[in-house]
């Protein structure tokens, strides 16, 4: 167990206690967690940079379009170069239609679609906690079918977002940066917007991805 844990160091982290508030700062904390979600539809476009565990560098481009009301996600990931790597949608369930090598393989979808689906889509259900981390941060925890998810703010302008398996181990971290100097490709983003991503996968499978955003509009009706 301790080997296991020594390669997998983030994976054997597993949740900790929220430390509880008063009734009125509970509520104000879970208003706070939950508009941090989208809640009208966006289109995105944003450069992605892979870090895999076999120590290559991947970059591409991604466009994404959220349909939070309808739960409904459209992704397109093309190289730099502009060839289509990717494109398919989720509408309660993954459907591919192009994907090329790795990206044809339906785990890489639907694990793109969960990623897309933690940081856009509000929970389904209230938070089971809300309170602060033993550091004070405000901190929000939700119960999901297959586990947990936590929304915190560690810092101004800062989210973060957790989620843990059903053993409570930690099997995921999204840092969200709101502040525009966060990405290299634009002057200002909108509020409801991140302007860079960064997921860790942790586990014996580790690698990371950051997302920049290059530009963000709500569709025509």
């Amino acid at each position: 167990m301790v080997v296991v844990c020594l390669l997998a160091l983030w994976g054997c982290r597993s949740l900790a206690p929220i430390e509880p508030v008063a009734p009125d700062v509970h509520e104000e904390i879970d208003r706070r967690c939950r508009a941090h979600f989208l809640h009208q539809p966006w289109v995105m476009v944003q450069s992605i940079t892979a870090y895999p565990p076999d120590g290559q560098v991947h970059n591409a481009i991604g466009v994404t379009r959220i349909h939070p009301a309808q739960r409904r996600i459209q992704c397109v990931i093309t190289s730099v170069e502009g060839i289509v790597l990717f494109d398919g949608e989720y509408d309660q369930k993954t459907r591919i239609r192009k994907g090329v090598g790795p990206f044809a393989d339906e785990t890489f979808a639907n694990t793109l679609f969960d990623d897309i689906r933690l940081v856009f889509f509000p929970p389904d259900k209230p938070a089971v906690e809300a309170g602060r981390t033993s550091s004070g941060a405000p901190v929000c925890r939700y119960e999901r079918s297959d586990g947990f998810v936590e929304v915190l703010f560690p810092e101004d302008g800062q989210r973060e977002i957790k989620r843990y398996s059903a053993r409570k181990k930690l099997r995921k971290t999204i840092n969200a940066c709101y502040k525009a100097r966060c990405s290299r490709h634009i002057t200002e983003a909108p509020e409801e917007i991140p302007a860079k991503l960064i997921i860790y996968n942790h586990g014996l499978l580790e690698y990371r991805l950051e997302l920049e955003l290059i530009q963000a509009k709500t569709p025509a009706p």
